[in-house]
């Protein structure tokens, strides 16, 4: 076997460990709720990601978050 085996499984080792201590590090992080089906909920996802480059639709707290942000304020225009 050659050298660049080795090292190929080896960064592939490497990088499932850093998948892992993302996960542990980031807590709740859900595909699902990365993709919601409601359009409002989907652009607001979208003006988060835009407006702020550290934003991940992947975690809960920061779609939680943007949804106060970006929602909230529609819906007290509206009433």
């Amino acid at each position: 076997m050659s050298y660049s085996y080795f090292s190929m499984w080896g960064l592939l080792i490497l990088m499932g460990l850093g998948a892992i201590g993302a996960l542990i590090q980031h807590g709740d992080i859900s595909i699902s709720g990365a993709y919601p089906s409601d359009p409002g909920k989907h652009d607001a996802l979208r003006r988060c990601g835009d407006a702020d480059p550290s934003f991940s639709k992947f975690s809960a707290d920061d779609r939680k978050a943007c949804y106060r942000a970006v929602l909230a304020p529609e819906t007290a225009a509206n009433w």
